[in-house]
């Protein structure tokens, strides 16, 4: 993953795969409908724990890797 677009891209590759709605997963999750098409999108306003406990329940892992070739 190297933007907050393809994070977007997974989020919504994995609503698809379980075969729900936006309105739908959004519930699931404890989040608005709004919030998951910004995920979606690419562009979530604002990266909190909210952010993070969505990414946890979806399963996805978010991680670190330092590179020798990064400033």
């Amino acid at each position: 993953m190297n933007s907050m677009s393809d994070l977007g891209l997974m989020v919504y590759g994995i609503r698809h795969r379980i075969g729900l709605s936006q309105r739908e997963l959004a519930s699931r999750l404890g989040v608005s409908q709004r919030y998951l098409s910004e995920l979606e999108t690419g562009k979530p306003k604002v990266l909190n724990d909210q952010f993070f406990g969505v990414m946890e329940k979806l399963g996805i892992e978010l991680g670190f890797r330092e590179g020798k070739d990064r400033a």
